[in-house]
């Protein structure tokens, strides 16, 4: 068993850190993760984890945003079938968006390759939202409200139509 030494010097311990969130609109994102399928933490679900950076020559350079596409195995309400349809179809806009695969060859029936997404790029739009972190609180101890960037569309070129 190991022991990691910590900077007891340091007042900001156990605070949250800041990040510099990507402003709303339309940015250039690189793919920097391998994209690999995960069993979801709180279903029986998978899940594909993807981490963005952004690649625009402005302020946003380098900033990070994280997108999620749930595969749901077994729906079984309407809901669920709406939520399959839905990431489905995200997951095929993001690689068409990427250039890992073409809106014909995903008709056409070709599975979508995991592996060759990192260093991808693709234009997206982002939103920005409001949440409520649990591990900040403010002096009346209440949580903070705090703003994060999310991908509301992956841009791409639909072929012949």
């Amino acid at each position: 068993m190991s022991t990691v030494e910590i900077d007891l010097g340091n007042p900001d311990l156990f605070k949250p850190p800041e990040f510099k969130t990507i402003p709303k609109g339309k940015h250039l994102f690189e793919v920097v993760n391998e994209l690999t399928v995960t069993k979801a933490k709180t279903s029986d679900n998978n899940v594909i984890k993807v981490e963005l950076v952004c690649q625009d020559e402005d302020e946003s350079k380098g900033l990070r945003v994280w997108d999620n596409f749930t595969l749901i195995n077994n729906p079984q309400t309407d809901k669920q079938v709406k939520g399959k349809e839905i990431n489905q179809a995200r997951l095929c806009q993001f690689a068409v968006a990427c250039g890992v695969l073409t809106q014909q060859q995903i008709e056409d029936g070709a599975g979508i390759p995991l592996e060759t997404f990192k260093g991808s790029q693709c234009e997206a739009i982002t939103k920005i939202e409001t949440y409520k972190d649990p591990n900040d609180l403010d002096d009346d101890g209440n949580l903070k409200e705090k703003k994060r960037a999310r991908i509301v569309r992956y841009l791409f070129e639909q072929d012949g139509k």
